[in-house]
């Protein structure tokens, strides 16, 4: 009787001792996590704007038709949060003709370098000088060339906007956060809520290896 009354009495203290820790925020040592939680600036699947009047290729370059027939071509949203802080540090040349599938900008981020590829094929008409070297702030603003395109309605069909655009983006924060889980094996780097209905850190990138860039350029940035 003794030894039950013992018992009860070491395990009101325990949940006594874990109540008192939770609204603490913090964790009984017996039952700490097997990771490190730590405090990350984070974006989630609410922080995409999708604009009607624009379209969305599968490596994360947009297209918007001008008044002129031409098209601004920029870097979306999603690649600009998913890596942080990215500039765009060179663009086709002015008078250059593309295919679609061909490197359009090079950008960096940190200490590193990512490609993007044309959406469409064409002759590059402008180049926005403006924006080459400077943290791309406005993404949908901030376009990087203009291109006067060549079978557009043959390279559109590869192109999404609208409800489509919508529902492809949201896949692509699924797939993104899969990716980042399967090449960090943690939630450290992805996001303390990554299970809780979405989030993901600005600088996950920042841990990632060379390969898991190169892996991340495969399965993001090309056509």
């Amino acid at each position: 009787m003794v030894a039950i009354f013992v018992l009860a009495a070491f395990l009101l203290f325990i949940a006594v001792d874990l109540i008192v820790l939770k609204f603490q925020g913090k964790y009984h040592p017996a039952f700490e996590p097997a990771y490190r939680q730590v405090d990350l600036s984070i974006f989630d699947r609410n922080s995409f704007t999708i604009p009607s009047n624009i379209y969305f290729s599968k490596g994360h370059t947009w297209l918007q038709k001008t008044k002129d027939g031409l098209f601004n071509v920029g870097i979306d949203a999603f690649a600009n949060m998913a890596l942080g802080k990215l500039s765009i540090i060179k663009c086709a040349a002015e008078g250059e003709s593309l295919h679609r599938g061909e490197v359009v900008f090079e950008g960096t981020y940190g200490n590193r370098k990512v490609k993007f590829l044309s959406p469409v094929s064409g002759e590059v008409k402008f180049v926005n000088r403006n924006i080459v070297g400077k943290t791309i702030s406005d993404p949908y603003k901030e376009w990087g060339v203009r291109i006067l395109p060549k079978d557009f309605s043959e390279n559109s069909k590869d192109l999404f906007s609208g409800k489509k655009a919508s529902i492809w983006m949201t896949n692509e924060f699924s797939k993104l956060k899969n990716f980042l889980e399967n090449d960090l094996f943690g939630t450290a780097a992805v996001g303390t809520t990554m299970y809780d209905g979405g989030s993901l850190s600005k600088d996950a990138f920042t841990t990632l290896s060379d390969k898991s860039l190169s892996d991340f350029e495969k399965e993001f940035l090309s056509l």
